[in-house]
């Protein structure tokens, strides 16, 4: 097994397809069909199945895969440190309720400390995230929750971070009034895998509370968009929202005092080996990020 081969392994994972990596890489295709027969040899198990004439990932590729990615990771990490000149890469993933508040400074200080710094940012929900961090996707996670359950992980608590009901400042004051009016029960919030919208729904389950509509958006800022114009409420980090609170444009509705306490967290691998550039940027983040922080994590 070498690094050559889990390269032609790991892009044929993306493209599904020998014709298309052979490609990419300036392989011939029956190079690539022999590295994976030989990969496959070697570990004794199958990498791909066909079914319904598309490749498909067997359960042992699958099992694998975060240790493949750990692998290409740490190899390019030394290549790339056997020179200091060259740039160095760091692959983020962070929820757009963070991404807008505080990670984008982070990463602008970041890069005049250390302009020979890329970066690839990924957005996603917060479980996304922390599985892309574990399939060694990225090299650090960033999250919002009540907490990490995770022991194979490194956390690093940056902020406490609370999460608000917010409507147009025309909106019924407390929550119960809100659910019981036609026009503002309508309930405006992004995907289902939000941290902060699975708690709630599990608030209103588990208090007997409806709500009779539901829009789903696909930004932070539409979201606000909908409640500014004075349709429905939401519930969200407050730093996503507090320009808008601050401007009375919009206002928090009483009902949260239920709510569990959630925090911000940069999540990293548990390796045998330090990565400085990693370590560098997580503590930027606490300095810039941690600015609010209410409890010291125990």
């Amino acid at each position: 097994m070498n690094i050559k081969q889990l390269k032609i392994l790991k892009t044929l994972i993306e493209t599904k397809s020998y014709t298309r990596t052979a490609e990419i890489l300036n392989y011939t295709q029956s190079n690539v069909s022999q590295q994976i027969n030989q990969l496959e040899a070697e570990l004794k198990n199958e990498l791909f199945i066909y079914s319904n004439k598309k490749l498909i990932e067997s359960e042992f590729l699958l099992k694998i895969l975060p240790l493949v990615n750990d692998y290409i990771s740490t190899h390019d990490q030394i290549i790339k440190l056997s020179n200091e000149d060259m740039t160095h890469k760091l692959k983020i993933a962070a929820p757009e309720s963070l991404v807008t508040t505080g990670l984008s400074e982070v990463i602008k200080i970041f890069l005049e400390k250390f302009p020979n710094t890329e970066f690839d940012l990924l957005n996603n929900t917060c479980s996304k995230n922390q599985a892309l961090l574990m399939n060694g996707e990225v090299d650090i996670a960033f999250v919002i929750n009540t907490g990490i359950q995770n022991n194979t992980i490194k956390k690093h608590k940056l902020s406490d971070d609370e999460i608000v009901i917010v409507a147009h400042h025309s909106a019924p004051d407390t929550l119960d009034e809100l659910l019981s009016s036609k026009r503002y029960n309508h309930f405006v919030i992004n995907e289902k895998d939000s941290t902060y919208r699975t708690m709630f729904e599990d608030f209103l389950s588990s208090n007997l509370k409806e709500v009779s509509k539901t829009t789903e958006l696909w930004s932070i800022d539409a979201i606000k968009t909908f409640l500014i114009d004075d349709m429905g409420f939401s519930v969200l980090p407050y730093r996503t929202v507090e320009k808008e609170i601050n401007s009375n444009k919009l206002k928090i509705i009483e009902g949260n005092d239920q709510f569990p306490t959630f925090y911000s967290f940069a999540l990293t691998k548990k390796k045998n080996w330090d990565n400085n550039l990693i370590d560098l940027f997580i503590q930027e983040a606490k300095i810039y990020m941690g600015r609010n922080m209410k409890k010291e994590e125990k």
